[in-house]
C-alpha cells in the first residue's frame, strides 16, 4: 500500500494550501474533508494527474497468493 500524506502550508495572507500525495482516485478529497471544514471555505481546488487515475483494489485472494 502506499504511504498517504498530506502537506499542508499556510502563507503569509493566512491561507492554507493542501497538496495530497500517494493517494489516486476521489480518495484525496475524502482526506482533506475534515480539514477543509475547520479552515472554512474553499476559494480554488485543483487536481494533479492523480486524481484522474482509478485506485487499483487488490483482491483477498490476490494478497493471500492465490489467484
Amino acid at each position: 500500500m502506499t504511504m498517504q500524506e498530506l502537506e499542508i502550508t499556510i502563507d503569509n495572507e493566512g491561507r492554507v494550501l493542501v497538496h495530497v500525495k500517494g493517494v489516486k482516485g476521489e480518495g484525496c478529497l475524502a482526506l482533506t474533508k475534515n480539514l477543509e471544514n475547520a479552515v472554512g471555505d474553499v476559494q480554488e481546488r485543483s487536481f494533479s494527474s492523480d486524481y484522474y487515475e482509478q485506485p487499483v483494489e487488490v483482491s483477498e485472494y490476490q494478497k493471500a497468493g492465490l489467484r
